[in-house]
């Protein structure tokens, strides 16, 4: 059986270590962008609105935005 690159039982702060990387790097090449969503502004748009309704999924999950780094950080890629 395989065993796993990392023994730890939370990859997390591993894959935050990298992501802090990429944004290190686009800022040295200049290739950083500007935060799209201001999570804070949408905390305060009225309950029913979509925007409230992320920004209070988002929080009650405890999942962050991108808001930082090269245009096409992306999990997935």
């Amino acid at each position: 059986m395989m065993q796993p690159l990392v023994a730890s039982p939370n990859p997390a702060p591993h894959l935050q270590q990298v992501l802090d990387l990429i944004d290190c790097i686009a800022v040295a090449q200049g290739r950083d962008v500007h935060q799209i969503v201001e999570i804070e502004k949408l905390r305060f748009l009225p309950t029913d609105t979509f925007g409230r309704t992320w920004a209070d999924f988002l929080n009650e999950h405890n999942f962050k935005l991108f808001t930082t780094g090269s245009r096409r950080k992306q999990l997935h890629e």
